[in-house]
């Protein structure tokens, strides 16, 4: 699939309810990131495991670069949000569908 066909993928399941919060979060930013080029240490991913540490990286990136405030409002992380802490976030991605995501788009390459 190429990238528009993708991220439709992404808001049909998403507005059709059956993507969690965390995955519909991590779905956009890997595709994000594939069309970055600087991004080879997730196109390196290989395995949904290989994603789910690249995906936790990324996250505790996010974490130390922005405000304890602007994180909580990006990734829904906190009281009165989605998530109680990063860990709830990280445990709700379905890493196996977003791993097959980017693995779509290494077909159109």
């Amino acid at each position: 699939m190429n990238r528009s066909q993708v991220l439709q993928n992404i808001e049909q399941l998403w507005g059709k309810g059956e993507l969690e919060e965390a995955t519909h979060c991590y779905a956009l930013i890997v595709v994000d990131q594939i069309s970055d080029a600087a991004s080879e240490e997730l196109l390196s991913c290989h395995t949904p495991s290989e994603l789910a540490n690249w995906i936790r990286s990324d996250a505790l990136a996010w974490q130390a670069k922005l405000s304890e405030e602007a994180f909580a409002e990006q990734f829904e992380i906190g009281h009165g949000n989605a998530y109680g802490c990063i860990e709830q976030m990280l445990s709700c991605v379905d890493y196996a569908f977003v791993f097959d995501l980017l693995d779509s788009t290494r077909d159109t390459d």
